[in-house]
């Protein structure tokens, strides 16, 4: 399935395909202290299934391979097939919320590591999305914070939240750090 094939008839001037709405830019250093929450090992693979403007991309560790997709650029994140590229050891990304339900498909196809950067009610506003995340395995952790203060146009609360394969543990759920606190 081809990610074109899910958007509507949004912003033409990017690409006929996109939804404005799947275009919002998360700010850099919001990214920078969502990617700092995370244990990413040296040599692990990480992938911005939708690098936009590089605000994760560009900042993940210099000790990891960085991989992505964008697909204004012609490199489309549903045609990743993981018998055909190198194991992803971590996606680490604000998701396109037109298609969230098969991003979130494809996410765990792909990689054992999956943290998003999504409204909290985008993962539970259904029982099928849920029972997917739990199928999965589960979630480490949630890092609440405004939508507002990621540039996202809506009032829910949004957070960072970790989902991990086969993950049976407990869920750590808090506030995001403020910019005065040490994350």
């Amino acid at each position: 399935m081809s990610l074109h094939e899910n958007f509507g008839s949004g912003n033409a001037d990017a690409n006929p395909d996109l939804k404005p709405n799947d275009m919002v830019m998360t700010p850099r250093h919001i990214a920078k202290q969502m990617i700092d929450f995370y244990p990413v090992m040296p040599h692990e693979r990480v992938l911005d299934p939708c690098r936009g403007d590089g605000a994760f991309y560009d900042q993940y560790p210099d000790w990891c391979v960085k991989d992505w997709c964008e697909i204004t650029e012609g490199r489309d994140f549903f045609d990743r097939h993981p018998t055909k590229h190198l194991i992803i050891d971590w996606i680490i990304t604000n998701p396109p919320y037109s298609v969230f339900p098969q991003f979130l498909e494809k996410c765990f196809e792909i990689s054992p590591n999956v943290c998003l950067l999504i409204p909290v009610a985008k993962l539970v506003s259904s029982l099928k999305r849920i029972n997917m995340v739990m199928d999965y395995g589960g979630i480490v952790s949630m890092r609440v914070i405004g939508a507002s203060k990621c540039g996202f146009p809506f009032g829910f609360p949004a957070a960072a939240i970790h989902m991990k394969r086969g993950y049976d543990g407990n869920t750590l759920i808090e506030m995001w750090p403020t910019d005065e606190e040490e994350y």
